[in-house]
């Protein structure tokens, strides 16, 4: 999960206007901000299953779920032609799907787990 709020920090950062090295995106201001909402909501719930609150696996999981809507919206968006497309962009999409499928994958997994360690 922090390796991909992480990536969307990236995202977020490009897409308000600032390139890093050679990596650079159209400036696209709800982007950045919904990338930005995206990465701390991935941080929260990295933080609560890190912490081990008492509720960390839902915080985690509605964390992932934040950051997969945004994902959808932004694919939505573009699709429909609402900004500019690179095709990094539509990679770092990609990315972010796959890094949250693997979130998602691994906190029910782990939940499963738990409840039959419990059996």
């Amino acid at each position: 999960m922090l390796t991909n709020a992480a990536l969307f920090v990236f995202g977020a950062i490009q897409h308000a206007g600032t390139p890093i090295a050679s990596f650079h995106e159209p400036r696209i201001i709800p982007a950045a901000i919904v990338e930005s909402i995206c990465a701390l909501s991935l941080v929260l719930g990295a933080g609560a299953m890190l912490t081990r609150q008492r509720r960390a696996w839902v915080i985690a999981v509605l964390g992932n779920v934040v950051a997969l809507s945004g994902v959808v919206l932004g694919i939505v968006a573009l699709a429909l032609g609402a900004g500019p497309r690179t095709a990094t962009n539509d990679l770092y999409h990609r990315a972010m799907l796959v890094l949250i499928g693997i979130a998602l994958l691994s906190l029910f997994l782990r939940r499963r787990n738990a409840g039959l360690q419990r059996s």
